[in-house]
């Protein structure tokens, strides 16, 4: 095996730096400054312009970039940074001379015998230098299949009419053309996602704000919450109620997917929600509220499942309807586990008439409520084996009953789980446990 050296190649070497320069650009305006030297390596011109006609009228051009000489590879990688784009207003719009009728034939160009002296454009852009050009070389880069930017070369000498400089210079120009469009692409998405994250952070702000600032004070109870999104905001909800007469509730509602889209239906939500003004607190004329209330704004494929109760601190008594909830939790204070499934109806949103009804039970002292959401029992693994209610209600049985030990458990099962803190979806939960007598 014999391997070539190509360290000493001053070229390769050359075209080394310029890959390797162009592969950390950020701003399109660079790239010409990193392609420069290179290019001047390859051509033997004696004067160039850049010419474009982007967004003009038709015959109109501008010359965005004017070097006259041969520029070594240094004077051209120290050559000032230009961005004609930052200054194109300012620069002067031309007509008609050569390069008129080159814009307009739209093809790559070669020619010979040249008399730029009396050109009315190049004339006064070349000075001295247009006399002494005897050709022209003009080369297009297409955008979209548009020759919308040129690149023509100059030069004194007579014989200077190699195609095949003419076909690198046009691939190299070409080339550098695509680069400087990746790297404006590139520079748009990226300020689009940063004004789009800047969004999502005002909208995960704002969503935060309309939750409950903490959990209620309520004499014989203690109450925990979780509130955990997968992305920057959400579509799970929940919040407390108390009542004149003394008791409270407790509401936690999911809306279909998550995100921004699902944020703004949860504002809604709450805005219906805290609009509520009658008297009578059983949760299925509540839940019949929302219903009518969302039904009302068309919701389209936007649906809301919630699970609405009310506590009476005195006795314990708690009643409740569910709309589409997966069942709540009883933890009680012996650690069985029992499930609320009960006065369930569809979710809210979906049909006009809920037909809600109401069921009722008892916390006893030691009994703990445990409400949350699917993104909960509906988190998946690696096996694509979801969580589920089994191993939620194994969580419940190995913690104390306290609400902080609930939240903490069943967050330690998940990641025991998945062996991941990513999360598929929302993920909520409220806990409240009777500690004794009001």
């Amino acid at each position: 095996m014999r391997e070539i050296d190509l360290e000493s190649n001053a070229r390769i070497s050359s075209l080394t730096d310029v890959m390797r320069t162009i592969s950390t650009l950020t701003e399109p305006a660079e790239m010409i400054r990193a392609f420069a030297p290179w290019i001047s390596t390859r051509s033997t011109r004696d004067f160039f312009v850049s010419v474009s006609k982007r967004n003009l009228a038709e015959g109109q051009y501008k010359l965005t970039r004017v070097v006259p000489g041969r520029p070594s590879f240094e004077d051209a990688r120290n050559a000032p940074m230009v961005n004609p784009w930052e200054t194109w207003n300012e620069i002067p719009t031309h007509e008609g001379g050569i390069l008129g009728q080159i814009l307009a034939a739209g093809r790559p160009r070669l020619i010979a015998d040249l008399d730029l002296a009396s050109d009315p454009v190049l004339g006064p852009v070349m000075g001295p230098d247009a006399g002494r050009m005897t050709m022209l070389a003009a080369m297009p880069a297409y955008d979209q299949g548009e020759p919308l930017n040129w690149s023509v070369s100059f030069s004194a000498d007579p014989e200077w009419d190699s195609i095949g400089q003419f076909e690198s210079g046009m691939l190299d120009i070409n080339l550098m053309g695509t680069a400087t469009r990746n790297l404006v692409v590139r520079k748009q998405i990226q300020e689009l996602n940063d004004r789009l994250s800047a969004q999502l952070e005002q909208i995960a702000r704002i969503q935060r704000a309309m939750l409950p600032e903490k959990s209620p004070d309520v004499p014989g109870f203690e109450v925990a919450t979780s509130y955990i999104t997968s992305d920057d905001s959400g579509g799970d909800y929940y919040d407390f109620y108390n009542f004149p007469d003394g008791r409270f509730g407790v509401l936690i509602a999911d809306v279909s997917g998550h995100g921004a889209g699902a944020a703004t239906v949860v504002a809604m939500l709450r805005a219906i929600i805290h609009c509520y003004e009658s008297e009578d607190v059983d949760p299925a004329s509540f839940a019949q509220y929302c219903n009518t209330k969302l039904g009302a704004t068309k919701l389209s494929g936007n649906f809301i499942t919630a699970f609405f109760c009310v506590i009476d601190p005195d006795t314990g008594r708690i009643v409740w309807s569910r709309a589409g909830h997966n069942p709540p939790r009883i933890r009680r204070s012996d650690g069985t586990i029992d499930i609320i499934d009960s006065a369930g109806t569809l979710p809210l949103g979906i049909v006009d008439d809920l037909n809600a009804t109401s069921d009722s039970g008892e916390l006893g002292i030691g009994d703990t409520l445990v409400l949350y959401t699917d993104g909960i029992t509906e988190l998946r693994n690696h096996d694509d084996e979801l969580f589920g209610e089994t191993r939620l209600d194994e969580a419940l049985g190995r913690c104390t009953g306290k609400p902080e030990c609930v939240v903490d458990t069943i967050h330690q099962s998940m990641f025991g789980f998945t062996g991941s803190m990513t999360r598929q979806d929302d993920q909520t939960l409220v806990v409240v446990r009777r500690t004794g007598p009001a």
